[in-house]
C-alpha cells in the first residue's frame, strides 16, 4: 500500500477508536482528563514507537489505566522499569531504540500497540475483562495489524496472545507451549507471532527470570531472519 493510502487509512482507523465506546468499564483516552492528552495515534504505547512502515510489531495487554494516563500527560512514565526491560530485551535481538521521551510523536522503527487501546480504572494492575479483549481485538488490534502488514509481531502475555489469535481465528494452545514453540505460528496472509511472556517485575519474579525471557526473544531474532 503507498505511503500516503496508509497514512490516510491509520487516521481513519484513529478517528474510530477516538469514538468507540464499545466497552462498559473502560475510558477512552479521547475523554479521559477532558481528551487533552490524546493523541493521533491509535493509542498512548504507539507514540513512542509507531512506525507505519514497520516490519516488527509489539502487542501488549492494556497501557495503564486513567490516572497514569493523566499524571503523565498520556504518555510514559519517565524511568518506567517495564519500558527499560524491553529495551534491554530489544537491544539482545539487534533492535536498539530509545527511552521514550515527551516529544515523541509515533515514528521510530517499530510499531507498538495494546490489545486494549482504551483506559481501566482502579490502578495498573487492576482487573481486565475477557469481552473487552474481544471488542478491541476484533474493531482495532487485526485492522492495525493489517494496515502495517508486518513480517512478525511480538505479544507480551497471555493475554495479548490469546486477544491476536482469536481475531484471526488461530486455534491456542497453553500458553506456555506457545512460547516454547521455537517457530511461534503463522496468521494472516504469512505474517509470524512469536508468544513471549509479558516484561514486568511481576512476571520476571514469578513466572519467567530475565536470562529466559532473553532466550525467549532469541525466537523473535530467528523469526525476523527467516522472513528477511
Amino acid at each position: 500500500m503507498p505511503v500516503a493510502s496508509k497514512t490516510e487509512a491509520y487516521a481513519a482507523l484513529v478517528r474510530a477508536r477516538k469514538e468507540c465506546r464499545a466497552c462498559a468499564g473502560l475510558l477512552n483516552p479521547a475523554v479521559c482528563g477532558g481528551g487533552v492528552h490524546d493523541s493521533a495515534h491509535i493509542g498512548p504505547w504507539t507514540l513512542w514507537q509507531g512506525n507505519l512502515r514497520a516490519d516488527f510489531v509489539i502487542v501488549g495487554q492494556d497501557w495503564g489505566d486513567t490516572n497514569y494516563f493523566i499524571d503523565n500527560r498520556g504518555r510514559e512514565k519517565p524511568g518506567n522499569r517495564t519500558n527499560d526491560t524491553l529495551r534491554t530485551l530489544l537491544r539482545s535481538i539487534g533492535r536498539e531504540i530509545p527511552a521514550p521521551t515527551a516529544s515523541d510523536a509515533g515514528g521510530g522503527t517499530v510499531f507498538f500497540t495494546n490489545a486494549i487501546l482504551c483506559l481501566k480504572k482502579g490502578g495498573m494492575q487492576a482487573k481486565v475483562m475477557r469481552e473487552w479483549f474481544v471488542n478491541c481485538a476484533k474493531r482495532f488490534l487485526r485492522p492495525t495489524i493489517d494496515l502495517i502488514a508486518p513480517r512478525v509481531v511480538v505479544t507480551l502475555g497471555e493475554r495479548a496472545y490469546r486477544a491476536l489469535a482469536r481475531a484471526y481465528g488461530v486455534p491456542t494452545r497453553s500458553f506456555r507451549k506457545a512460547v516454547d514453540s521455537p517457530e511461534g505460528f503463522t496468521f494472516g496472509d504469512g505474517i509470524i507471532c512469536v508468544p513471549v511472556y509479558h516484561c514486568g517485575a511481576r512476571i520476571l519474579n514469578t513466572h519467567r527470570p530475565m536470562e529466559k525471557q532473553v532466550r525467549d526473544w532469541g525466537r523473535v531474532k530467528r523469526a525476523l531472519g527467516q522472513t528477511g
